[in-house]
Order: structure tokens, then C-alpha cells, then sequence
């Protein structure tokens, strides 16, 4: 089953570097390759369908493409209608609202008298996208723009005005919105409108390409590390025993490695399915982010989609190696090693302590499995001990005991708006002292009440009566 669902994030992950590739990888290439410039005898027809670089020099007309969702104030794109001077034809330029002002002012300094004009930029415009062909509403709206241009409503209101000619019309940029006006009926009956919408390379935005091949990567990689992993990681690992060969201690390591294998095993398989889950769930927020706004569904496929897989990978990559860091048997034991030789400092204590646990039976063991972690523990005829998943050890001299206390733990934090309610069970150990303690010496903490109470009737059937218990 483990092998199964390994083949199976395989396969996904290499099913979206192929399918984001063939979403964005045409457009890719074209955007690594750069737009071409415009020959000065080509024509829209010739050119249509290239990613290309445009000059836009002489801004006659503008129409509002798109609002943003949910404010019908804030303009998202603007289009332009644009005269060609060289191919006297109209095109059509489509600019974000980072980038109108330009092509604004452009069309605003040529409505102005030669002598203002003469102290603006008039620099043109260079738009780079793919040039495409108009047709339908785009054309209407098109129309409709130079119906109402000021520009050519102003020239034909003065056209028999000699002063008019002369204060508006009479300098280089002048001469060509004359000429333009003048045979404007022969340019409306153009065969073919052609629109550039800047920054849009074959219907895909440069940002929304960059995301879909970063995906595409990104799961591309993932692939060739699951891959591999599928073909090396059959393999296991021999773990490093933290003790002196031929030691009880080695022996005690040996004792407990099932359960921490056992853990980590766990551990990994649950850190699989949050994975699994987090990419999906990154997806499933994006995609609904793209319903809300009101985006076409081509955008949800070329840039939400991605998006949500990108993120979802990158934030379940780190994920899982926190999760692999925490599943690494030989760790969780040299922490052990370290926990046990803090309470038990000389050798000839930890050789006493593992010769207990070794011969202590099955009967004496007791543990506790949750989502979070994992427990294990004996209570031998002398020494008690409980061993963490996260290395905590818990090591207790039932000689040395005076006290047993458990108390049951409860109550709220606020996680963010919402109040969570937790509750433990906690078995706490005192030794012998002369003046009474403030704090336990030992504790263990249980999510359980039934662990709780089997490590406290596994504690009085080893010490009886001799030890003072207390129940909070």
C-alpha cells in the first residue's frame, strides 16, 4: 500500500509538469526567444499570430476593456485605438493600468496645439505581445471609440478653420492626424482589425506564463526525486546502536528500536497524506479565489491552478522534511542515549538500568499512540521508564520514590476567533526529601485516562503501599 500511493504522487506530480507545460510551454519559448520587430514592409496579416514589438505612435481613441471585480470605478485594462501611419490602418492596443498613462498622455499631447506639442514627449509606445486578429464585440467596441474620439471630432469640426490648420495641424504629428482624418472613411473599411494586447504572449499573460513553467519545474523535480526514490529507497538503512558494542546498553538500544522504527514509519506515511492534502487544499483556495473574482476559466487553468500547485508543493516539501527530520531513528535514539546518561551519569548506573529493562517482561510495558506522538515504557523492578518520539526521556529510581501524584489537566486557548478546549493526564513522581518539593522530580503526560491508570496500577503493584499517592 505504501509503494502504491508512492507510485501513485509519482505519476500526479508527473502529470502536472506535462500538463502545465503544454498550458504554457509554447509561450515560453516565445517569450525566451523575444518579441520580433515589425517590418516596416510587412503588413497586420502578414505579422498576425507573432510575438512582436509595436511602436505605437499616434493614440486617436480609447475604450475601458475591463473593471476590476467588484470596484466598477477602477479600471483594470484600457485599449487604444492607434493609427499606422506607414500602413495607414488602425490597430488596436490593449495596456494594463500600470502602463495607460502613457499612451493617455501620448493621445492627450496630440489634441494640442503645435506649439505645446513642441515641449511634450511624443516618444511612441512599445507594446510587445502577440498580434491577433479582431472580430465580434472587440470590433464594436473599436468603432464605437472613434465615433467618439475627440481628436477627429475636433478635426472635422475645423476643417474649412485656415487658423485651426495652422495652431494644430501644421507640424509633423499634425500632418499625419490630418491625413488620417481626411481618408479616415476608406481606413474604417480596412478588410482586417488586428489588436496587440501588451504583455500577452499567445492569449497568457508573461506573469501567468512564469507561473505555469514554475509549476511545471517544480513538479518536473519532484517526479525525477520520486522517481529515484522509488527505485533506491527500497533499501533500509541499518541504524547506528548509540552504546559500546557487547554493553547491556547496546542491548536496551536494540530493545527499543522497533517502536521508535515503528514511529517514524508512521510519522512519514502521515506526513504523505498532509502533503497530499495540503497541495490539494492549495489548489481548491486558489481556484475559489479565481470564482470569486471573476475570472474566465482560462485564467483559473493557466494561472490559479498552477499557482495552487506551486504553493502547495513548495509549502509540502518543507513540510516534509520537518516531518523526515522528525522520523530519523538513529536521532531519536542518540537523544535517549543523551536523556538517560543525564539521569544516570555513570556507566555502571546505565549498565544496572538497561539489565533491569532487558529482563523485565511484556506485562510491565505500557505506551500510548496518538496523532502527534508516540510513548513507550516499562516499569522494571527498580527503574521506570517512559521514552518519547521527540527523544524526552523519563527515568525514574522506584528506591529513590516517596510520592505519586495524578491529576487530570483541562482547559481553553484561543486559537485565533475560536476557544480550543485540551485536556491531559498527568502521573508525577517525588522522591525522598527531607522539606517538602514545590515540583515533581519525574512527570509523564497522557491524552488518555485508561494509560494513565494503567501506568499507576503497573506503579503500585511494583511498590505498594510504600510510596504516598495522591489523586488531584
Amino acid at each position: 500500500m505504501k509503494r502504491l500511493l508512492s507510485i501513485v504522487v509519482t505519476v500526479c506530480a508527473l502529470a502536472c509538469a506535462v500538463g502545465f507545460w503544454m498550458v504554457g510551454g509554447s509561450q515560453f519559448l516565445q517569450l525566451q526567444a523575444g518579441p520580433e520587430e515589425l517590418g516596416a514592409d510587412e503588413t497586420f496579416g502578414q505579422a498576425e499570430g507573432k510575438y512582436l514589438t509595436y511602436e505605437a505612435a499616434y493614440p486617436v481613441a480609447s475604450y475601458v476593456e475591463e473593471y476590476y471585480s467588484g470596484d466598477p470605478d477602477r479600471v483594470k485594462r484600457t485599449g487604444y485605438v492607434v493609427y499606422d501611419d506607414v500602413r495607414q490602418a488602425f490597430i488596436y492596443v490593449v495596456v494594463s493600468e500600470q502602463n495607460d498613462g502613457r499612451l493617455e498622455n501620448l493621445m492627450w499631447n496630440l489634441g494640442l496645439a503645435v506649439e505645446l506639442r513642441a515641449e511634450k514627449d511624443m516618444d511612441p509606445y512599445v507594446a510587445d505581445g502577440t498580434l491577433n486578429k479582431m472580430e465580434g464585440d472587440s470590433l464594436e467596441h473599436v468603432l464605437s471609440a472613434l465615433d467618439e474620439s475627440s481628436i477627429i471630432e475636433f478635426y472635422q469640426s475645423t476643417e474649412g478653420e485656415k487658423a485651426y490648420r495652422e495652431s494644430y495641424f501644421s507640424d509633423e504629428y499634425g500632418q499625419i492626424i490630418a491625413d488620417m482624418c481626411q481618408g479616415l472613411n476608406g481606413i474604417l473599411g480596412q478588410a482586417d482589425w488586428y489588436r496587440i494586447d501588451d504583455g500577452v504572449v499567445s492569449g497568457m499573460e508573461k506573469g501567468d506564463i512564469w507561473v505555469c513553467i514554475l509549476a511545471a519545474g517544480f513538479s518536473l523535480l519532484l517526479f525525477v526525486v520520486r522517481l529515484i526514490s522509488l527505485f533506491a529507497g527500497g533499501k533500509k538503512k541499518k541504524i547506528a546502536i548509540p552504546a559500546a558494542p557487547g554493553s547491556k546498553m547496546e542491548g536496551f538500544f536494540a530493545w527499543e528500536r522497533p517502536w521508535v522504527e515503528e514511529w517514524c514509519e508512521y510519522n512519514l506515511r502521515r506526513g504523505g497524506r498532509l502533503v497530499s492534502l495540503l497541495v490539494v487544499g492549495s489548489v481548491v483556495f486558489f481556484v475559489v479565489i479565481g470564482v470569486l473574482v471573476k475570472v474566465s476559466t482560462e485564467k483559473i487553468i493557466s494561472f490559479y491552478v498552477p499557482l495552487g500547485v506551486l504553493i502547495g508543493e513548495i509549502m509540502g516539501v518543507m513540510f516534509w522534511y520537518a516531518q523526515k527530520g522528525q522520523s530519523r531513528a538513529e536521532k531519536i535514539l542518540k537523544k535517549h542515549a543523551k536523556g538517560i546518561a543525564k539521569v544516570l551519569p555513570s556507566a555502571a548506573e546505565q549498565e544496572a538500568f538497561a539489565e533491569d529493562i532487558l529482563k523485565t517482561d511484556k506485562e510491565w510495558e505500557f505506551g500510548e499512540k496518538t496523532k502527534e506522538g508516540m510513548l513507550w515504557g516499562t516499569v522494571g523492578s527498580r527503574y521506570w521508564v517512559a521514552l518519547h518520539w521527540n527523544g524526552r526521556v523519563m527515568l525514574v529510581d522506584s528506591e529513590k520514590l516517596g510520592k505519586i501524584e495524578t491529576e487530570t489537566i483541562s482547559g481553553t486557548v484561543r486559537s485565533g476567533k475560536a476557544r480550543v478546549h485540551y485536556q491531559s493526564h498527568a502521573v508525577r513522581f517525588y522522591y525522598k526529601s527531607a522539606s517538602p518539593k514545590k515540583s515533581c522530580d519525574q512527570w509523564i503526560g497522557f491524552d488518555s485516562k485508561d494509560n494513565q491508570r494503567q501506568l499507576l496500577a503497573l506503579a503500585r503493584k511494583r511498590v505498594g503501599e510504600n510510596v504516598e499517592y495522591m489523586m488531584l
